[in-house]
């Protein structure tokens, strides 16, 4: 598979890359680490004028800023999984940056890329030269081939960090026509599959900020996927419990799903189950039971939807037992 010819430009800092941005706008793509643009390019699903790299502009390393711990957002994943203030404040973020890809991947994609990633198909993402070539919702048509008779797109969104900071509360930082603006990450995906993202061609993702928490706290990621590294996410889950002064009762719980639907979804009603409740292996059942209730999962790449509900009553047992096996203990 051949690349389509382009024009790559490398600026050197922030504000030439939102520079480049609006003059070049529709015409042009950023690529941070290139392992989502290059094989869309290369499958004939974008074909831009100008590729920006944001490969030469500095990273800065993560930092508690006023009880918000900073993280840019051209982290490699390999450095977000290895960064011990992250491990110590967000754990889960560690865990899922390490899910994603193989090594190789990790060293390459970045935080940033992988919260911006496109919705999947398993029509849609594959070379079409050869295979599927129908003119379906992402393709400028007017059905979807995957849900017969498919009134709307019904692609995933299957980032595997982007679970995480809804669980943890993060924003986004962005660069807007040059112009900061913060926005809280669950107002970031619109739940539409072929706009996932808020960003316009010319908004640029600079930084990810968590809240610090100074309370007891335990969190944790499980994915499923078939091939583990090699796969995106069949199922994804992050866990974020806090606890009361006792350690065992909890005070307020976040969960959420991914690769399920078009953006992550908390469950909200798995959460309210939990709060209040002494932790228990028999509470983290019924929480997995619930949470399997709770969504109705867009059947996608081989799965059905019953074995998607199964599998996160797994994983959400599971997360939920990782999680307070790291609550701090007195």
């Amino acid at each position: 598979m051949l690349l389509p010819r382009f024009q790559l430009l490398q600026p050197k800092s922030i504000e030439q890359a939102t520079e480049l941005l609006g003059k070049h706008e529709a015409a042009a793509r950023i690529m941070a680490g290139g392992t989502d643009v290059l094989p869309r390019m290369k499958y004939g699903l974008e074909s831009p004028s100008y590729v920006i790299g944001l490969s030469n502009l500095p990273v800065f390393e993560p930092v508690d800023s006023d009880g918000f711990l900073l993280l840019d957002s051209l982290m490699s994943l390999t450095d977000v999984a290895r960064s011990e203030i992250i491990r110590q404040n967000a754990f889960g973020l560690a865990e899922a940056a390490y899910a994603v890809g193989s090594y190789q991947i990790r060293n390459m994609g970045t935080l940033g890329g992988n919260l911006c990633l496109e919705t999947r198909c398993m029509y849609y993402n594959q070379q079409h030269s050869y295979q599927f070539v129908e003119p379906c919702f992402k393709r400028n048509g007017d059905r979807c081939y995957f849900i017969p008779k498919g009134k709307q797109c019904w692609a995933v969104f299957v980032a595997d960090t982007a679970p995480v900071l809804f669980s943890l509360d993060a924003s986004v930082e962005v660069l807007s026509n040059g112009s900061p603006k913060r926005i809280p990450i669950d107002e970031f995906y619109t739940g539409n599959p072929l706009h996932p993202c808020t960003l316009s061609r010319q908004d640029l993702l600079v930084a990810v900020r968590i809240p610090i928490n100074s309370g007891l706290r335990g969190t944790a990621f499980s994915k499923f996927t078939i091939r583990g590294g090699l796969e995106f996410a069949a199922i994804n889950l992050a866990v974020v419990l806090d606890v009361q002064e006792d350690g065992s009762t909890c005070s307020n719980a976040r969960i959420t799903v991914g690769a399920v639907a078009a953006t992550p979804i908390r469950l909200k009603k798995t959460e309210s189950l939990l709060i209040g409740q002494k932790l228990s292996d028999d509470l983290f059942n019924d929480a997995g039971r619930t949470a399997a209730d709770e969504i109705r999962p867009i059947p996608h790449h081989g799965f059905s939807a019953s074995y998607l509900k199964a599998c996160l009553r797994s994983l959400t047992r599971d997360a939920l037992t990782s999680a307070c096996s790291r609550i701090p203990r007195h």
